[in-house]
């Protein structure tokens, strides 16, 4: 049975599990993960991890078959590129390629919250169910589609980016460039700012 690497690149944490090809989770943590020091060191951590994770598992590189790799923001998954992502900071980075390279392993991406989808639709409640709308929160505000069983992602994986649709005109500023989205009010980073003005009151 193959093994995997699944890693989920956070705007707090990256999170990580060798997973067996069945859904059977051997070994997961976490490390921070340092967006404010850019695309090159969330890779370096991302690397990290993983030599953490074989090491806990008393696993070689040898045994893992592929890493996938779920980002925040628009995702083009073809081309293994973070076209843009407000709570990473990044723009056109190629993470896909620089993480091959980081540990020599093929790799795949995609936006984060569709592969929950993908995740939940294949291991978890909504497997039976053809159509499924899923929302993840976080430090900020995801979401992903399943129609007819198969992922809905849009154009540049940007398609069910449910946490940026405006919902107060000129309200909040978001991370993704524009005022009052969806995330600047649900979003983990949202209520941390929201609890804070209330103790000042």
């Amino acid at each position: 049975m193959k093994n995997y690497f699944g890693i989920d690149v956070g705007g707090t944490f990256i999170k990580g599990a060798i997973v067996k090809e069945n859904g059977e989770i051997i070994v997961k943590d976490k490390i921070p993960t340092e967006s404010d020091k850019g695309g090159e060191k969330i890779v370096e951590n991302v690397a990290v991890l993983c030599n953490r994770l074989l090491s806990c598992a008393n696993m070689s590189i040898s045994e893992i078959s592929a890493l996938g790799m779920g980002v925040p923001g628009m995702i083009d998954t073809e081309g293994g590129i973070v076209v843009k992502s407000g709570n990473l900071g990044l723009r056109n980075f190629e993470i896909r390629k620089k993480t091959e390279e980081a540990l020599g392993l093929t790799v795949r991406i995609s936006n984060d919250a569709n592969l929950a989808a993908l995740g939940e639709m294949k291991y978890g409640f909504g497997g039976r169910y053809k159509n499924v709308f899923f929302i993840t929160l976080g430090t900020g505000v995801g979401s992903g589609i399943i129609i007819d069983g198969k992922l809905y992602e849009g154009n540049r994986g940007a398609g069910a980016e449910f946490g940026h649709v405006v919902m107060k005109i000129g309200g909040e500023p978001c991370k993704c460039g524009r005022r009052g989205c969806i995330e600047a009010y649900a979003s983990a980073t949202a209520l941390i700012r929201e609890t804070k003005k209330a103790m000042q009151l």
